[in-house]
């Protein structure tokens, strides 16, 4: 087989079809400002044709003083997927694609693996890392798989250990609280020239006691151990528990917005609490067997640079160091209608056989895809990218295979939608290295032809014009 896929084998390009899509959107579920319904509308009426939907998996920060941690937690919490249960979360969406088939509405969240604070309330500061360091997750159609995600704070994934036994201790407390309500204690009592005994309950110290040792029950229920608690820096051991959990259970990972930035802090009477999340671009090099990572978004990025981490990675994979590629998509992050946000501002255009989430998420797992970014009035529709050898041609996310010194053949055509002829600026990568320009009117339609050196190679293009498109890349190998 000369043509084979990363990871499975693809059918003919051309009978792929182009399915517009927005990752990453938020509806009322969590923090969205619309329902699935009105998304879908809006969708529809904008040409998109899948809502890759994203809510917040379990959003919680909380914090309590050792020893009792259970018992001296502070929460703060927003709505989330795991508030009224998965199921509720997954019947939802099948009703909201019943409402409107003609836009495929695909079930997805957004995870906080692990977080972490330093300082403390005696200092008077705090500080809370990572709370932004996520990762979205598509294709677990299993209620219960989604339900046990391995993150802080998931409680259908802790487990009981040494701390419950800490977390229980406080609830002792009721016992000798109720001895103390139910038993009658005496005492003597001098009255003039008379001794009297007085009975007497200690009702006051009692109810206090047994209030504690109650609410240490109630707060400490179920008893389980965090399985990545929030205390200490864990470094990326629980997003790529994470991603390797996902990746079992043929779901796809996404590194959410890498190189975004997110701090600031919040005073709670005397005690300053902050937030920081720095850019993380690094990690995508220190992760594996994750799917893709947002490259395209609204915001300054540049691990998709020719020569940065997104070819270094890409390198590594080529040269049989790494066991899969990460895959670019354009990441939405739409919650709603601020900031200059749009719904179809940043979108990923799948290559699929068939408009089924199947399907979907088949190509989202082999690279079938590019990411775009249109301006308001008009974007880029990458329609022909393909490496060819002879009668054997690959597209993005395929594996070409071909002889040493095998002529090939690099074909390029890019088109404006939406809009007037624009002037675009289409960059062909390989290995790292703009290797050629072409510039000028849309459609533009080129070939690059050069010989194939034998050692392994990829192939992908960055395109400026009408916003921006961004392909998946096309790898070459000898068979």
């Amino acid at each position: 087989m000369l043509l084979a896929l990363v990871g499975g084998v693809a059918g003919p390009a051309d009978a792929l079809e182009r399915l517009p899509a927005i990752l990453h959107i938020h509806s009322d579920l969590s923090t969205g400002d619309f329902s699935l319904e009105q998304l879908a509308a809006m969708a529809e009426r904008q040409g998109i044709g899948a809502l890759l939907v994203t809510e917040n998996y379990l959003l919680r920060v909380e914090y309590g003083l050792p020893p009792f941690r259970a018992l001296t937690r502070a929460t703060r919490e927003e709505r989330s997927v795991l508030d009224k249960g998965v199921e509720h979360y997954l019947e939802r969406v099948a009703r909201a694609r019943a409402a409107n088939p003609r836009v495929l509405i695909v079930p997805g969240v957004e995870v906080l693996p692990h977080y972490y604070w330093t300082g403390s309330p005696l200092a008077l500061d705090m500080m809370v890392h990572n709370t932004q360091k996520n990762l979205l997750v598509f294709g677990l159609s299993d209620p219960g798989a989604l339900r046990s995600l391995p993150v802080t704070g998931n409680t259908n994934a802790a487990t009981l250990g040494w701390a419950s036994a800490l977390d229980v201790l406080p609830g002792v407390l009721v016992v000798p609280g109720a001895l103390m309500l139910l038993r009658k204690r005496r005492s003597l009592k001098k009255r003039g020239r008379v001794v009297i005994v007085v009975t007497h309950r200690p009702l006051l110290a009692g109810t206090v006691v047994c209030g504690i040792g109650l609410l240490a029950l109630v707060r400490g229920w179920p008893f389980a151990v965090d399985p990545y608690p929030p205390y200490a820096d864990l470094g990326l051991r629980p997003h790529q528990d994470l991603i390797d959990y996902v990746e079992a259970r043929g779901g796809a990972t996404v590194w959410s917005l890498p190189e975004a930035r997110d701090d600031g802090e919040q005073w709670f009477g005397p005690i300053r609490v902050g937030w920081r999340t720095a850019p993380y671009p690094d990690d995508l090099l220190r992760t594996a067997r994750y799917t893709a990572f947002g490259a395209v978004y609204e915001d300054t990025t540049r691990v998709e640079r020719p020569g940065d981490g997104w070819d270094r990675l890409l390198s590594q994979f080529a040269l049989g160091d790494r066991s899969r590629p990460a895959w670019a998509v354009g990441e939405s992050g739409f919650h709603g209608f601020t900031a200059g946000k749009g719904l179809g501002n940043v979108q990923t255009v799948f290559l699929v056989e068939e408009r089924s989430e199947r399907a979907l998420i088949d190509a989202f797992r082999r690279g079938r895809m590019y990411a775009l970014q249109r301006e308001r009035d008009a974007g880029l529709v990458l329609t022909e990218f393909e490496v060819r050898s002879g009668a054997v041609a690959a597209v993005s996310g395929e594996t070409l295979r071909a002889a040493e010194g095998a002529p090939i053949e690099v074909s390029v055509a890019v088109e404006a939608a939406g809009g007037p002829t624009r002037d675009v600026r289409v960059t062909l990568v390989r290995n790292g290295a703009a290797v050629d320009v072409w510039t000028g009117p849309t459609p533009i339609r080129t070939v690059r032809r050069e010989r194939f050196d034998g050692g392994p190679a990829f192939y992908r293009l960055d395109v400026r014009g009408a916003g921006r498109l961004l392909s998946n890349p096309i790898f070459v190998r000898r068979p």
